[in-house]
Order: structure tokens, then C-alpha cells, then sequence
């Protein structure tokens, strides 16, 4: 654990290389708990993963994408992976919150669910937000340099990524049952290992593909033959890392016939080779 003052206690991980957590399907990146001074202001800055904040006393104000929205006791707001964001403590009522950052390759789907049940697009009500920042406590009283310790830090994180799902159940339903995005990326999520192209996608939800992507890149951020592509790009590199497969079974566990297809994607896309990346990675 690391203390950086009384008001702050921080948990990072570093039991695993940031390479191999990015292609994970969901992990722990760091955690904490903090209670802020008057005005105590964090940010403008941009992280490369996810990190939702549990306000259990006081408020204060997130900026993220032009807008400011206030936040107060027993909320929770997100702020996915390379989006600007400043959050600033109220001057006569400032917060207590805790928070966990969080990355991997389902980790996209989960914030942008969130995100879309929301009512404020960030910020969300909580029952009891004192419950995730015990949750929160339990993490940075574990011995982190152990490998049990890792799976047990991994599994409360599970807990509360689970509870704040069911939190919000019904919003998460109707979202997914109503939008044809996320029919789409679950469909993608499912058939990425086969040689899928956006027309098979756009027929699975029953739209033209030109209305799937503009949808897609409205609701989402990005479109879904990006999307695809970072699916596959990120499960070919956990294959890459994680196994001995030969090139030609990586190739065809992501959706490619042959070798060759798929090295020339994956050059295209990183700039390097299967076989180089496994390489330096090794």
C-alpha cells in the first residue's frame, strides 16, 4: 500500500506489466481512498485506462466533454480511458470518495453500458457508497506481491464491477434489448474468431450497415469495424503472449484463414510483425 498523506491511501498494481493488462479481459489497475481538502481540484489529465469515483460524503464538480456536472454523496461517476477530465472538491463541503481504474478488453463494453443507463451520461446514483469503499479497504489490506493475493484483489474488483451491474439492471437491459450497438458489439464480442465482416454484423440486428456504423460511432465513440478490429488485434496479442500456438492457429483463432492474412493485418495495425511482437515480448 502506499500512503501519500493522511487524506490519501492509494493501491496500484504492479504485479502485472501494463502489456499484459491491457489485453486481459477485465483487471485492476489501481484503487483508493481519499478525503479532499476545500477546492482540492485533479486534473485536466488524460489516463489510459477507466476509473469510476464512489463519493460517500460531501460533493463536488466532474468536467469532462464540455460539460460540469455535479456530483454528491452516494454517486458515482465514470470516466472512461482517454477522456480528458477534471474533478474538483466543493470549497465548503468538499468529498470523500473512493475509486478503482480498471482496464482489460471487456472493460470497454462495461463503461460504455454504464455510461448509457446514466441519466447525467457519467454520473449515476449509488445505494450505499460506503459499500464499495470497503470493498476498496479490502484490496489495500492484501499482501499485493503474491500471486493468491492478485486473484483475490481481481475477484473484489469482480464483486463490485457485479454490483454496480445490478445496481443498475434495469437500465443495463433495456439499453442493450433497445440499441442496436450493443446488440452489435455483443455479437462481435461472440463471433470475433470467425471471419465476420460489418454486413454480418448489421444482418444480426437487422439494419443497413451504413446506419449500424453511423449509430455505432455516434452511441459508442468509435465504429464497428474499429471496433472489430481492436477485438481481434487484443486477443491475437494475449494469444501472442500467453501461448506457444504457432503463428497459423493465432491466425485462425481471431477470424483469419491463413497466416499470411492475418500477419499482414496485424503489421498493418501495430506496425510490426506476429512473430517480431512475440519476440520482444518474450
Amino acid at each position: 500500500m502506499k500512503f501519500m498523506n493522511n487524506n490519501l491511501r492509494e493501491y496500484t498494481d504492479k504485479f502485472t506489466d501494463f502489456s499484459k493488462k491491457s489485453i486481459s479481459d477485465f483487471i485492476l489497475y489501481n484503487c483508493g481512498i481519499e478525503t479532499c481538502a476545500p477546492s482540492h481540484s485533479y486534473g485536466p489529465k488524460r489516463r489510459d485506462y477507466h476509473f469510476i469515483h464512489f463519493v460517500k460524503e460531501g460533493k463536488g464538480v466532474l468536467e469532462i466533454e464540455d460539460q460540469k456536472i455535479a456530483v454528491h454523496e452516494n454517486q458515482f461517476f465514470i470516466v472512461p480511458a482517454n477522456v480528458i477530465s477534471t474533478y474538483t472538491a466543493d470549497d465548503l463541503e468538499p468529498w470523500k470518495y473512493s475509486w478503482i481504474g480498471f482496464t482489460g478488453i471487456e472493460s470497454f463494453n462495461f463503461v460504455q453500458a454504464l455510461i448509457h443507463s446514466a441519466a447525467t451520461n457519467f454520473v449515476i446514483d449509488c445505494s450505499d457508497a460506503t459499500f464499495y469503499e470497503k470493498r476498496i479497504e479490502e484490496i489495500m489490506q492484501l499482501n499485493q506481491n503474491s500471486l493468491s493475493s492478485y486473484y483475490r484483489i481481481n475477484g473484489i474488483m469482480y464483486d463490485i464491477v457485479g454490483t454496480l451491474l445490478s445496481e443498475c439492471e434495469v437500465d443495463l437491459v433495456n439499453n442493450r434489448n433497445s440499441s442496436p450497438s450493443f446488440q452489435a458489439m455483443q455479437y462481435m464480442d461472440l463471433h470475433y474468431h470467425d471471419d465476420i465482416q460489418i454486413s454480418d454484423i448489421a444482418y444480426s440486428v437487422g439494419i443497413h450497415p451504413n446506419y449500424l456504423s453511423a449509430m455505432f460511432k455516434e452511441e459508442l465513440g468509435i465504429t464497428p469495424k474499429k471496433y472489430l478490429t481492436n477485438l481481434k488485434i487484443n486477443k491475437a496479442k494475449k494469444l501472442l503472449i500467453e501461448s506457444q500456438d504457432p503463428i497459423n492457429l493465432v491466425a485462425s483463432s481471431v477470424g483469419f484463414s491463413d497466416a499470411l492474412s492475418f500477419s499482414k493485418f496485424f503489421k498493418k495495425e501495430l506496425g510490426i510483425s506476429p512473430t517480431d511482437f512475440r519476440k520482444d515480448i518474450h
